[in-house]
């Protein structure tokens, strides 16, 4: 029975096709300071049996582990915990060794990773880089080590991962479903056999998973003799700086995974074709460049009309406007611009050409590109949207049962809402805290999961939801719109006023505010009527069965 479970994954070397995804994952398992691996694509596309067919390259499971982390994983199981029972009665310092601490010198696979809470994200990708992490509970510090190969897969249409946990995966990959009929037919093919005959089928394919294997455990023993160059080092930054990545981690990275591919190649010098071979996998998630490296385009992409230097892709001027001055017009040095009196600006290059700018109109809606073009920006109605549902789920909703409609509440406002440009986002409150409980997801059934364990009790602290707020703003691509639903009943020590400046300093990115006041009762104290009033919100109250 243990042979046959041994035997249960894809062979790596059976995986048609996804030639990018298979190369990236053999870089980490050369070298995993390079920080993991990030696979977006479509649902069906064989992410998850690539990512699995690894364990037919790692060798021994005990030494070499293959960890599979739930998406609704604790925070204990991840880190691990302490044996209280064994603390309290037996004084004795029993550790139950979280996923991270297993996976050493392994692979840690999280499928759906955009679906996993923020601060769990943050301890993961924080261990991953560093290769330790501590332990501290019960008054117990314990030191582990979880130097792992962290892959991720993510379907975008169930929401994005946050930007700047993007960017701590140290490559990434696009999949995408093959239109090669030819393919489909192969792929369909191994498929059948596999699920008739898995062990034959393994056998098969074992002396070519066997050879894959050996070349990495070369690589791995020759990667620190690969010489690095000045000139290579120069070309790596300069390759950043073209793609205007933020930081120096792409710099890096380049450098690190060009120097892993060498040694899988069996060569000593890292090249710059070399560089151009994996830079797609380093600055994909990073470049606000967007143009396609025309060595690496694939033939489809080559075949592709040759598109005019005055024809700017709309993704392409959101990404320049994010970097000039808001509410400014970026000027070059070369440009004057005249004051007309009937209310506009003529602009003139270095070429003498001359554009007028209406001042009655917001500036920021325009855009100059390198050759002193205007260009209206993508309109807001085109932007997706991103739904944020702030419950208050503290010790005084339970009364009559009010959070239970409050579920409900946001059930509706998420179906009325749904379409595919949609993203919806809970963010608790309760015993005086805050918790951000699903992260950008369109799909409504991760809705009711994450509202069917929603914990209440305690204290309402909308300040701390604020700054939860805060930080799921951040992307320009959306309009967000922030749903409060709450009974007002604020921890004792937060005025109104207290809580309208956070309101005001958290808050900036949102879009449209809506309020949903709870409070039932006789004598009603109108704090989240007053609270609407004051931030500008629209104002509804609850209803339940008693007022239909």
């Amino acid at each position: 029975m243990r042979q046959v479970e041994e035997y249960m994954n894809f062979p790596f070397s059976a995986i048609v096709g996804q030639d990018h995804f298979k190369l990236a994952l053999i870089l980490n398992l050369v070298d995993p300071l390079i920080g993991g691996v990030l696979a977006v694509g479509d649902k069906g596309t064989g992410k998850t049996t690539l990512i699995r067919s690894l364990t037919s390259l790692m060798g021994n499971q005990e030494n070499y582990p293959f960890v599979n982390l739930p998406i609704g994983v604790s925070e204990d199981r991840l880190i691990g915990s302490i044996d209280l029972e064994q603390l309290i009665n037996a004084k004795k310092e029993v550790v139950n060794l979280g996923l991270m601490a297993q996976a050493h010198q392994g692979v840690l696979y999280v499928d759906e990773v955009n679906l996993l809470q923020d601060y769990l994200t943050d301890i993961l990708l924080d261990a991953a880089a560093s290769g330790n992490y501590y332990l501290e509970r019960e008054g117990v510090s314990r030191y582990f080590e979880s130097r792992f190969c962290l892959v991720g897969s993510m379907n975008p249409e169930e929401g994005n991962l946050r930007p700047q946990l993007k960017d701590r995966f140290g490559l990434s990959v696009n999949i995408t479903t093959s239109v090669d009929p030819k393919v489909r037919q192969k792929i369909i093919k191994q498929r059948f056999e596999f699920d008739d005959d898995p062990l034959q089928f393994v056998a098969d394919y074992s002396v070519e998973d066997d050879r894959i294997k050996s070349r990495i455990e070369a690589a791995k023993n020759r990667l620190k003799s690969i010489q690095i160059t000045d000139d290579t080092i120069a070309y790596c930054s300069q390759l950043a700086i073209q793609h205007q990545v933020e930081g120096l981690r792409a710099d890096i990275l380049l450098l690190k995974t060009a120097r892993a591919y060498v040694a899988y190649q069996n060569t000593s010098n890292i090249t710059i074709k070399d560089v151009d071979t994996i830079a797609d996998l380093v600055l994909n998630h990073r470049s606000l460049n967007n143009e396609p490296n025309k060595e690496n385009s694939s033939p489809d992409q080559n075949n592709q009309p040759e598109e005019k230097p005055s024809e700017v892709s709309p993704s392409k001027e959101d990404k320049v406007n994010m970097l000039l001055p808001q509410n400014k017009f970026h000027k070059p040095k070369d440009i004057r611009t005249n004051t007309v009196q009937n209310g506009t600006h003529s602009i003139q290059n270095s070429e003498g050409n001359i554009a007028l700018i209406d001042t009655k109109k917001t500036v920021s809606q325009y855009l100059a590109t390198d050759k002193f073009e205007l260009k209206n920006k993508r309109k807001n109605k085109l932007l997706k949207q991103h739904h944020i549902f702030l419950i208050d789920s503290s010790g005084s909703m339970l009364k009559d049962q009010i959070i239970a409609y409050a579920k409900g509440t946001v059930n509706k406002i998420a179906e009325a809402s749904k379409n595919q440009n949609t993203q919806f986002s809970i963010i608790s409150l309760f015993d005086g805290e805050a918790q951000h409980i699903l992260n950008r997801t369109g799909v409504l059934k991760a809705i009711e999961i994450a509202l069917t364990a929603l914990k209440t009790g305690g204290k309402t602290n909308l300040t701390a939801g604020f700054k939860h707020v805060k930080g799921i703003c951040s992307d320009i691509e959306f309009n967000h719109n922030l749903h409060i639903i709450t009974d007002g009943k604020l921890n004792t020590e937060d005025s109104l006023e207290a809580t309208v400046l956070a309101f005001q300093t958290y808050c900036k990115g949102v879009q449209t505010t809506q309020i949903i006041d709870a409070e039932k009762g006789m004598v009603k104290i109108g704090v989240a009527s007053d609270l609407a009033h004051r931030i500008n919100a629209n104002y509804e109250c609850l209803i339940t069965d008693n007022e239909h």
